[in-house]
């Protein structure tokens, strides 16, 4: 599959991923506030690996949560974007905004 083409199709996961969380997975189950910050699709449809990050989550429970429901958004994703196969979700933790509460902490520490 060619590169650009791929690169639309991850975005267009990435807008409906964060949307199906938004709208028809947070109104029934805790997970807390879900940011998806990025999507990549595999050049042969097989795997989107969706980074996340959960705002206050320390021991990773609500994104076990998420986890969870990944058969859930996978029929959503079937529905809103069209692919002629639905790849398999796979979250990843996006711990970049920890990383920068985290140097930041040290920054204001230090001085």
């Amino acid at each position: 599959m060619n590169e650009k083409r791929t690169e639309r199709l991850s975005s267009a996961v990435q807008k409906a991923v964060s949307d199906i969380i938004q709208f028809k997975v947070k109104a029934q189950h805790d997970i807390g506030f879900v940011t998806v910050t990025g999507a990549r699709v595999t050049n042969d449809l097989s795997y989107a690996y969706i980074y996340v990050s959960i705002f206050n989550d320390p021991n990773h429970e609500k994104f076990a949560a998420l986890d969870k429901l990944k058969g859930f958004i996978r029929t959503e994703l079937a529905r809103e974007v069209k692919m002629r196969k639905t790849p398999q979700i796979i979250f990843q933790l996006d711990e970049s905004i920890d990383n920068y509460l985290f140097i930041d902490k040290l920054i204001k520490e230090s001085k």
